[in-house]
């Protein structure tokens, strides 16, 4: 089912998700970027559709929180630390390509044996996505099918067509949850407006990977001169990795609580870029080159993902080329494995 929401109403709207009982995350503008943020009933106003990425992936970070408690040891038991399963959250204004990168780490998380940290955030979430209205030099989501827009993965999907916002129902959750909210039905004009709104967002981008037969060429690329050439540019500094709205990784400390006398197992993310991340028992480390930490990087985005989950691993989202201080471009060192100019 199709609705018409006036862009004067999103305010409204918000109020309305967090009236039925949800904790609501939104984007708001900051001095430089937008970023996604609690929203409490006195901020809906704050709430701005206007941008083209966060620095940081909101489904991820809500999903995997960056450091998590995972259990409490005290006086010899082990307390497990999961989240609340009575808990609602809802997240508004998530782009595609970060849609399309939580559906990836359902693949990862959600296989057996299932993380119930991740299981139960994501059995508590509802995603309303919205269509991406522009695109900027760094997007590149077209060469993977995860973007400018949406078909699957959401409970309600927002296009912006102007004075107004098309929404799309893609639940009986979602649809549960606009049952109360009155809204006209789109007609036929607002859904040729939808697609019109597409395809020239998608004219904009100009990034682009050629993904075809890549994994045979990345593989035959393991030992190619170009790791080094980059080594000699990277700062190893692991913005990448933190930024990527599909990086898993994780390391697991347990740390002492002083006052209680007891521990606590924490949860953190981690990455292929940084030094210490394959560092072993007595100072071993298997890739203690950043030419080695570089060609993991590239290759778990565009070859092992494949053997792992069954796709790329990488949604074009562009935040890593944003990011990078040495300037890396990861589509570039893909034109260039291929033999193309980039």
């Amino acid at each position: 089912m199709s609705f018409i929401i006036k862009r004067e109403d999103i305010p409204h709207f918000s109020r309305h998700v967090i009236s039925k009982g949800y904790t609501l995350f939104a984007p708001v503008k900051g001095e430089f970027k937008h970023s996604f943020k609690k929203i409490a009933e006195n901020q809906v106003e704050d709430v701005s559709l206007d941008f083209v990425r966060t620095t940081m992936p909101p489904l991820k970070s809500l999903l995997i929180p960056p450091r998590e408690t995972l259990l409490k040891i005290r006086n010899g038991k082990v307390e497990e630390t999961l989240p609340d399963a009575t808990s609602r959250t809802a997240i508004l204004g998530v782009h595609p390509c970060d849609v399309n990168a939580m559906s990836l780490l359902e693949r990862v998380y959600m296989d057996r044996p299932k993380d119930p940290y991740f299981e139960a955030r994501r059995k508590s979430l509802l995603v309303i996505a919205l269509n991406c209205k522009t695109a900027d030099e760094y997007c590149f989501c077209t060469s993977f099918g995860t973007g400018p827009s949406l078909e699957e993965g959401f409970d309600l999907l927002l296009t912006d067509l102007g004075d107004r916002f098309l929404l799309e129902t893609g639940s009986r959750k979602g649809a549960e949850l606009i049952s109360d909210f009155y809204m006209p039905r789109a007609t036929s004009t607002d859904i040729l407006e939808k697609d019109d709104t597409i395809r020239r967002v998608k004219g904009m981008i100009r990034r682009h990977v050629n993904t075809a037969g890549l994994q045979r060429i990345m593989i035959g690329a393991l030992y190619n001169p170009i790791w080094n050439e980059l080594a000699g540019m990277c700062t190893g500094c692991g913005a990448c990795n933190m930024v990527c709205p599909t990086c898993f990784c994780f390391n697991m400390t347990d740390e002492p609580e002083l006052d209680s006398g007891g521990t606590v197992r924490i949860r953190t993310w981690d990455g292929c870029l940084l030094w210490e991340y394959a560092e072993v028992a007595l100072g071993g480390n298997f890739r203690r080159d950043l030419s080695a930490r570089i060609r993991q990087f590239v290759n778990h985005k565009m070859n092992y993902w494949l053997n792992q989950y069954g796709s790329l691993g990488c949604v074009g989202c562009g935040r890593c080329i944003e990011q990078c201080p040495a300037g890396i471009d990861i589509t570039r060192v893909v034109a260039r494995l291929r033999g193309e100019t980039p």
